[in-house]
């Protein structure tokens, strides 16, 4: 159950990230479909952290706010990397 939390945190973190990103630099399209998407994973982890404990709570969340953020801005690095690459080709 633990490492289900983790693993649903971890990914509703990194796509926050991402869509952050994309409301600020891409289109409409792709923030609307982030925001939706952001917000079901969001459901989910709220309904996980209703059912631990505070402190399992509060480990899992600081543990995948940080990697979730450097792992989306990861991603978004490489995404714009790649298409700068290609926009040269």
């Amino acid at each position: 159950m633990v490492f289900l939390y983790f693993i649903i945190s971890l990914t509703y973190v990194i796509l926050y990230v991402l869509r952050s990103i994309l409301v600020v630099k891409d289109s409409k399209l792709l923030a609307a479909a982030g925001y939706s998407i952001c917000y079901v994973f969001y459901a989910v982890v709220v309904k996980f952290i209703a059912q631990s404990d505070i402190y399992t709570a509060i480990i899992i969340q600081a543990i995948t706010s940080f990697l979730g953020c450097y792992i989306g801005k990861t991603i978004y690095e490489w995404y714009e990397k790649r298409r700068k690459n290609k926009k040269q080709d």
